[in-house]
């Protein structure tokens, strides 16, 4: 495995009004740093866990693809298109275009063969760790049920990266042609060999990320975080979706016990101790930017 991301969504009603740099500052200086500190202490007695800042920001275009019957979706597939934000109106540009099988099955997605077509793709294997939650399964609520102790759950995710014509390949003929084992992948998750069916994207998602902040965990693991702000529409002045996620890159595949443990008291307290900047409505960003039916879509 290659790493490992800590995700938990954010409430984005908090970077409304101000800019989101100074909410992105403020949200570390004032309520990250502060937690990483209570939470776990300092290294060699007296030097901080936490490290840097929001210092470094990208913007992109981001859309999610599917089938109109949700093939994807019911196969555990992900189609993600990813375009720098100065690139949008260039015609020529080539988006990164990924394919992503993620479950909770580890052994599965660890066997899954998931090659690109083209000479620049590249492969990770991931697992996602998320709080332990579900959405309220009464009709008409718009809230996540959680225990009452928090805990996390994980997700494993194989997924491959490559620039593509994109404009040439949507539909899942064209998907194969990018991922020669997809119709294979949604085979073996019990569907039928898909028919020659166009692809359909969901919103167009203007995406803000803010990046440099660190914890250190001990044994070399690193935290690495990430604040993710999804607009949607280009007309929308304020972010609809927030995440915040710090991601651990593994030694040889390995987080010693110690330092994992950390990583875990960290993320239990984001849930606990963020009170309201922590979203209570939603379980995943991916969800809500998947077309029509796909998702649980924002009203």
């Amino acid at each position: 495995m290659d790493a490992r991301e800590y995700k938990l969504l954010l409430n984005p009603d908090r970077f409304k009004e101000v800019s989101p740099e100074i909410v992105a500052d403020t949200f570390w200086e004032k309520h990250l740093k502060r937690l990483i500190e209570t939470q776990l202490g300092s290294r060699n007695g007296d030097e901080p866990r936490h490290e840097r800042s929001f210092s470094e920001t990208k913007e992109r275009v981001v859309r999610f693809w599917d089938t109109p019957d949700r093939m994807l979706t019911r196969a555990d597939l992900v189609l993600r298109e990813r375009l720098s934000f100065d690139q949008e109106g260039n015609a020529d540009a080539r988006p990164e275009i990924t394919l992503k099988l993620r479950m909770a099955d580890l052994f599965v997605v660890a066997a899954a063969e998931l090659p690109g077509s083209r000479d620049d793709f590249s492969t990770t294997f991931e697992e996602d760790v998320a709080p332990l939650e579900v959405d309220d399964p009464e009709p008409g609520k718009r809230s996540v049920v959680v225990p009452t102790r928090r805990s996390t759950r994980s997700r494993f995710a194989r997924s491959t990266s490559q620039t593509a014509d994109w404009n040439t390949h949507r539909t899942l003929e064209g998907l194969r042609e990018l991922f020669p084992t997809s119709f294979e992948l949604i085979e073996a998750s019990g569907l039928q060999r898909p028919r020659l069916t166009e692809l359909v994207s969901g919103p167009t998602i203007r995406e803000l990320v803010f990046k440099g902040a660190r914890v250190k965990l001990g044994a070399g693991i690193v935290g690495k975080f990430s604040l993710t702000l999804w607009y949607f529409g280009a007309q929308q002045p304020d972010p609809r979706v927030a995440e915040i996620s710090f991601k651990c890159a593994t030694l040889a595949g390995d987080m010693p016990g110690a330092a994992a443990r950390r990583a875990r008291a960290l993320f239990v307290a984001m849930q606990t101790d963020l009170g309201g900047w922590v979203n209570s409505e939603h379980t995943s960003k991916t969800a809500l930017a998947l077309p029509g039916a796909c998702g649980r879509l924002l009203e």
